[in-house]
């Protein structure tokens, strides 16, 4: 599926002796087709040997489905998407009140998706595996429970255009600023203004110290959602909004109520976001996503 935005919501994928897995929500996610190298971090303090089992099969997903032209562990290097994974939650016993399997392994993790260069948030997913229930070969049920869940990630970034061949990235060019004219009589040599605070009607007067330690409350906030934790983001964002209000932060929060499934709280910060003044660019995703949650409710 092509085009800028993608939202996948899956049910269950089988029932009975299958393993299946389920997308809780996304968020928004760009075209995938443009990005040319991911690098993939898997997380959990927890579960760690499952972690490292998760990641390995994960990243032999994306190399076998999509069509990067690099796909390696993340280690501090750039790359054009930084793909999160965090496991949330690892249980037995399966997710019925009624009947329990001890064969039943479920596990519950965190997607986010970055864009490498500027650091902004693409798009999330919560997805939820569950093995067989079913064990004749004498494996561990936690390890078919990942692979499902491997095999739904590489899915759901095949729906979002990883596959095929890399396009050329196309970036709109930024809008001219009245405040600083260039001198028409030797353009070579533009005489610039210096502008450090514009005032606009949406931030009037924010200091370069106030919107510093916004900037650094917004990175923390992208930061804890990354880490999966929602409730940490969520904090965060809003004392970046508290600050300096500007629709970049009350975006972000948008997407991380949502990631907590809180709907009406995260069409209200959206819905905030537009009123804000946003770019053009901001302003289009900030309209899909408010059309998104108004068909998700």
């Amino acid at each position: 599926m092509r085009g800028t935005f993608v939202v996948i919501i899956i049910g269950a994928l089988a029932t009975g002796c299958h393993p299946s897995a389920t997308i809780e929500n996304t968020m928004p996610v760009a075209n995938l087709q443009s990005y040319k190298t991911v690098a993939l971090r898997v997380q959990s303090q927890a579960y760690a040997q499952n972690a490292s089992y998760l990641q390995s099969v994960v990243l032999q997903r994306l190399q076998q489905q999509c069509g990067f032209e690099q796909v390696g562990i993340a280690n501090g290097g750039p790359a054009d998407v930084l793909l999160d994974l965090n496991i949330t939650r690892m249980a037995r016993g399966g997710d019925s009140k009624w009947i329990q399997n001890a064969n039943v392994a479920t596990i519950d993790t965190l997607l986010v998706l970055t864009d490498g260069a500027s650091g902004e948030l693409l798009g999330t997913a919560r997805i939820h595996g569950s093995s067989s229930g079913i064990n004749m070969s004498g494996g561990l049920p936690e390890r078919e429970a990942i692979d499902v869940v491997a095999k739904t990630v590489g899915d759901l970034l095949a729906s979002s255009g990883c596959t095929g061949p890399r396009v050329a990235r196309v970036e709109a060019p930024p809008p001219p600023n009245p405040t600083n004219p260039t001198n028409p009589t030797n353009p070579t040599n533009p005489t610039i203004t210096p502008v450090s605070n514009p005032v606009t009607p949406t931030n009037p007067g924010i200091s370069d110290a106030q919107r510093q330690q916004a900037e650094d409350m917004n990175h923390q906030g992208s930061d804890k959602l990354r880490a999966a934790d929602i409730a940490g983001a969520i904090a965060a964002f809003q004392q970046a909004i508290s600050i300096a209000p500007d629709a970049k932060y009350s975006y972000n929060l948008c997407l991380a109520l949502e990631a907590q499934t809180s709907w009406d709280q995260a069409t209200t910060a959206c819905k905030q976001a537009k009123s804000q003044g946003p770019d053009a660019k901001l302003a289009a995703k900030i309209d899909h996503r408010l059309d998104l949650l108004a068909h998700r409710q």
